[in-house]
């Protein structure tokens, strides 16, 4: 028999629910990133969506809110958005 060894480095897999509890996030926006490929994630039977975290956690660290100069003091300026 062959031994199967378990890697250490195995990433950690949350489900929609999990995964929007603990990034605090709506459960259907993690399920909108996981789905459009986003974010690493895995279909596992029917309905379940598993979503890797670190992928997650990747993904916000690297999106921020550009702000092209900042607004004078007084005026209220919008903001660019990358979604």
């Amino acid at each position: 028999m062959s031994e199967i060894t378990m890697r250490s480095n195995i990433p950690l897999m949350l489900g929609v629910k999990e995964t929007a509890e603990r990034f605090g996030i709506a459960q259907n926006y993690a399920r909108q990133l996981a789905l459009s490929g986003a974010v690493k994630a895995v279909r596992v039977g029917r309905n379940k969506i598993l979503i890797n975290a670190q992928s997650l956690a990747d993904y916000f660290d690297s999106n921020y809110i550009k702000v092209s100069e900042p607004a004078p003091q007084g005026e209220i300026k919008p903001i660019a958005v990358k979604l």
